[in-house]
């Protein structure tokens, strides 16, 4: 009896040791598919919109080291400046915080960075306090009602491909009607994708 007893309590713990395999197994494919579909989302949706003429331009920020435009950043500013050159009664916001490692903010940097290269200073809205691209378009969107005194439901913005599927996301949560222009600097890291995966999720959880 008693060797019996112990057959069925050893059968019951392999049945249970199998269930815990499957159940690690199926949550490993979950993560994994759900991880592939984002990346992409991420990716198809990371090109430019049909061009649209708007009455202001939303530079996103990114992250600067020291006073000095990153890459990132810089294609960021370099696509916008194309746009500007090709409209100009458009207007642009900078927007960006100071964060770890930077001297200035991001938006201080953009600043100078457009007036250097031919952006008359008297078209450029300054907004330094944003911490999150979330921030971007609600203190943007905030900054350009305070200027026109009208609702904005309508903006064209500028970014990096690997970021325009999320902040078409939060722009809708900001109530506005994004229209996106894309360009990434000469060398795209494809830790960038993965780290943008990571982003959209916190976003997605997050960002309201």
């Amino acid at each position: 009896m008693r060797e019996i007893s112990e057959a069925k309590c050893i059968s019951r713990v392999k049945r249970k040791t199998n269930y815990t395999k499957i159940f690690i197994i199926l949550l490993l494919l979950l993560i994994v598919t759900q991880f592939v579909i984002v990346e992409g989302l991420i990716v198809f949706n990371g090109k430019s919109d049909a061009e649209v003429r708007a009455d202001y331009l939303i530079v996103l920020g990114a992250a600067i080291e020291g006073e000095t435009i990153t890459p990132v950043l810089q294609a960021r500013l370099d696509a916008g400046a194309t746009y500007l050159q090709k409209y100009p009664d458009t207007k642009v916001v900078v927007s960006g915080g100071q964060g770890k490692g930077e001297d200035i903010t991001e938006a201080e940097a953009m600043r100078r960075y457009l007036i250097a290269i031919g952006i008359d200073e008297s078209r450029i809205l300054f907004e330094p306090d944003a911490t999150s691209t979330m921030e971007n378009f609600k203190l943007g969107k905030k900054l350009i009602e305070q200027s026109t005194g009208q609702s904005l439901t309508e903006v064209v913005f500028v970014s990096n491909s690997f970021h325009i599927f999320r902040s078409k996301m939060l722009a809708r949560r900001n109530d506005l009607d994004a229209h996106a222009i894309s360009n990434n600097p000469p060398k795209v890291h494809y830790s960038m994708y993965i780290r943008e995966y990571f982003a959209f999720i916190k976003s997605l959880l997050v960002d309201w």
